[in-house]
């Protein structure tokens, strides 16, 4: 399987400037690659705002963003697509994303396994 190289930055970066953007300052974010034989799990973890449990199941679906008291969600700009599309773009590469938060103000980890080609 060929992977497309502009896809998957968009992917990572995506993931990345989440981080970023609800991670206040004094908070840390920190990227984290395994690699195993057949794939590559790459997770982004930070200390930022979080996901609530009930927005969990629905942080991938397009033009979705959680409610914030704190109106950031929406200063920060953006359509609510940036994370149905690493989905999309993950599962196109034959891989998975999962988002996981102990809750809000607690931060967020994601994660994306992508499978290797096998040795030639």
């Amino acid at each position: 399987m060929q992977c497309d190289n502009d896809r998957l930055r968009q992917v990572f970066w995506n993931v990345l400037n989440n981080a970023v953007k609800f991670t206040p300052e004094g908070g840390w974010i920190a990227v984290r690659v395994i690699r195993s034989r057949t794939s590559v799990e790459i997770a982004v973890q930070d200390s930022g705002r979080g996901i609530a449990a009930s927005f969990l199941p629905h942080v991938f679906e397009p033009f979705r963003q959680a409610a914030a008291n704190d109106g950031l969600t929406r200063e920060q700009g953006g359509l609510g697509l940036g994370l149905s599309l690493v989905r999309h773009f993950v599962e196109l590469h034959g891989g998975r994303v999962t988002a996981s938060s102990p809750g809000e103000g607690q931060g967020a980890t994601f994660r994306m396994t992508l499978p290797l080609p096998p040795p030639a």
